[in-house]
């Protein structure tokens, strides 16, 4: 690929994660949550308003900024002398500024694409649902058209629809984030951002002082964002099934970005044929190999190649183990598969 390719396709990819974004940023300050009804003296609704732990702005900061750092420091660390990437590129391409900053770029926007994919996920389910919050009572304080309230006998387990917020202080946006309970965006943006670290050092960095310190990080950074989680239910932000929702597609999205959009572990799970969403590797035959396979062909037929087995599609080791004989009769197939560019 061409150095004018990779940064019209380093730049589609940047105009694709500013539009997912912007999105995300338009349904939080343009959409109108579903306003659901509630049951006068839910205790699960009941709860006192507090300051939260951990407020938005600073989830936000962590989030975009610990990972970033983190990624800019190990990508940098692994391009260092007699890091993997120089001895896997060589002196001369390790030593290029383009190259170094193209894969830390990929790194980068890599994650902030799945970050930007949970926070849209996270605030179209919100909107959609509109669960009230544990502290909905204590904040709103309803007044319903008839001028009575939940304190009023004759609302004691009354569901009601149709009410106002008596609380003269509450502000439109305050009220929009009343019916925003589930799921909880701090749990799942904080376990996606932690999640997804732990597993890029798992694939990017080899600590040679101790096994033990990448996998003590790894935990810290885990614990971290689960920490965050189980702040919303302290500070009563959240029930408990709002936090485990948020937690869990946190998770998702960290595993799917890493397997899938990242890739981070092509060709580490399967060396001898490892096969990437975006390159196809030819895999190492031996000689010896090789010359096993071909005497094994030469008799199986008179000048014909044996049968292609079905498990070889993705991986072409029947085409490298058999060149001359295999590649004329079988590269079409593999090219009608997609398997061959």
């Amino acid at each position: 690929m061409s150095k004018y390719s990779k940064l019209a396709r380093g730049f589609c990819d940047l105009l694709i994660w500013v539009a997912l974004s912007v999105a995300s940023v338009l349904l939080h300050k343009m959409g109108r949550p579903f306003r659901r009804g509630f049951f006068c003296g839910d205790e699960t609704l009941s709860y006192p308003a507090r300051d939260g732990t951990i407020s938005s702005k600073v989830i936000i900061a962590i989030v975009l900024g610990v990972p970033n750092a983190v990624i800019v420091v190990v990508e940098l660390f692994r391009q260092l002398p007699g890091g993997p990437l120089r001895e896997a590129g060589g002196k001369r391409d390790s030593c290029r500024i383009a190259h170094r900053l193209g894969v830390l770029y990929r790194q980068v926007i890599f994650y902030l694409y799945g970050l930007a994919m949970v926070t849209f996920t996270t605030m179209l389910t919100k909107l959609c649902l509109g669960r009230l919050r544990p502290h909905f009572l204590a904040v709103c304080q309803p007044m319903l058209p008839d001028g009575s309230s939940c304190q009023d006998a004759q609302n004691l387990g009354r569901y009601i629809d149709s009410f106002t917020c008596s609380n003269a202080n509450m502000t439109d946006y305050q009220f929009k984030e009343l019916y925003q309970s589930f799921p909880s965006g701090h749990a799942s943006m904080a376990m996606y951002a932690m999640l997804y670290l732990a597993i890029y050092l798992q694939a990017a960095l080899s600590t040679r002082v101790s096994k033990l310190l990448k996998h003590l990080l790894q935990f810290l950074f885990v614990m971290f964002g689960w920490y965050v989680s189980l702040t919303r239910i302290i500070d009563y932000y959240h029930h408990w099934s709002d936090v485990l929702a948020g937690a869990a597609l946190g998770v998702v999205f960290a595993w799917l970005t890493s397997a899938y959009v990242a890739d981070l572990f092509a060709g580490k799970r399967w060396p001898k044929t490892g096969y990437s969403a975006n390159t196809l590797r030819k895999p190492q035959v031996s000689p010896k190999s090789s010359t096993k396979s071909q005497a094994g062909g030469s008799t199986s037929g008179a000048g014909q190649p044996p049968a292609l087995p079905a498990y070889t599609f993705g991986t072409l080791p029947y085409l490298a183990a058999h060149p001359a004989q295999a590649q004329a009769q079988y590269a079409q197939p593999y090219h009608n598969y997609g398997y061959v560019p």
